[in-house]
């Protein structure tokens, strides 16, 4: 399972700036089926790269603050084909995160028919070898190492459904008629609950602009419906820097804010904040998930 307000927005919740999905242009195709490299093709070692660098901000920026947990990096795959995700599971990944549903369910369905794919072609070649399919070195089989979908954006109600059926997170909770629809599409003891965090905007004073995030005074009533609805799970919180301010101050904010959560909810220990401009602040102030794409991506193609 996973999912994110009402309203859509041109770039939802929780994103970072979208560039525009270049016309004429081809999703790279996947490696071979069964391909025990993962750095075969020049994609590949371009995304490996580039994780490395980021894990390698991450090491810095958890050693300045003499930080131990180490946050969990989500990589937000908004607008870059399924083949990228397949990647980016062979180098490791185990977290994504979406925020437009459309998208994000047809990649989802089309991610898992590819790694069934390669979970088949191994246990063909290991049986013909006489191996088992643990000996292959993929793990794409096994179901502990499998992908986990975060939904990071602005989610409709009437979209809630449809992104329960793919979603394990859903970041951008921010109000109670949302929470209604999610409460009534989640299916009650089948499968491990759906995992909400509310979405805080850090503005002071929070306008009525309609770009996402609840105002600071209503996290314990969400929190309580979250606890309360079969089906559903509290996580914790999530929030965006708000640009037309430095992002420590905010970060710091939305700590103090998850502390308080937890004075209620201990199990709410979630933060989801911190993408490429500034995780390093992110880190400093707790962030237990980090959502960056562009840096690990690369710059997202225009849309069409």
């Amino acid at each position: 399972m996973q999912t994110s307000p009402e309203s859509a927005s041109p770039e939802p919740a929780g994103s970072e700036p979208a560039s525009p999905e270049p016309a004429g242009s081809e999703p790279a195709s996947p490696e071979p089926a069964g391909s025990e490299s993962t750095g075969r093709d020049s994609r590949s070692q371009e995304l490996a790269a580039n994780l490395a660098a980021v894990h390698a901000r991450i090491d810095r920026a958890m050693a300045a603050v003499g930080r131990q947990d180490r946050p969990e990096l989500i990589v937000v795959t908004k607008f870059f084909p399924a083949a990228d995700v397949l990647r980016l599971y062979r180098l490791g990944v185990r977290d994504v995160g979406e925020n437009r549903d459309q998208e994000a369910a047809a990649k989802a369905a089309e991610v898992e028919q590819l790694l069934r794919g390669e979970a088949g072609a191994s246990t063909a070649g290991n049986s013909a070898a006489g191996d088992s399919v643990a000996a292959t070195g993929t793990g794409l089989a096994a179901a502990q190492d499998g992908l986990h979908w975060h939904f990071i954006g602005q989610l409709q109600s009437n979209k809630a459904r449809s992104v329960i059926d793919y979603a394990d997170h859903l970041h951008s909770v921010d109000r109670a008629s949302l929470l209604k629809a999610l409460a009534k599409a989640a299916p009650a003891g089948d499968g491990p609950p759906l995992t909400c965090l509310i979405q805080v905007d850090l503005r002071d004073p929070v306008p009525t602009d309609g770009r996402g995030g609840a105002d600071p005074a209503q996290i314990p009533e969400l929190a309580e419906h979250i606890a309360e609805a079969p089906g559903l799970q509290l996580g914790g919180l999530m929030a965006v820097a708000p640009l037309q301010e430095p992002p420590a101050p905010a970060f710091r904010r939305l700590a103090e804010l998850s502390a308080q959560l937890r004075l209620a909810h201990p199990q709410a220990r979630m933060i989801s904040a911190g993408m490429s401009g500034d995780l390093e602040e992110a880190v400093a102030h707790g962030a237990t998930h980090l959502r960056v794409g562009r840096d690990v991506l690369g710059e997202r193609p225009l849309q069409r």
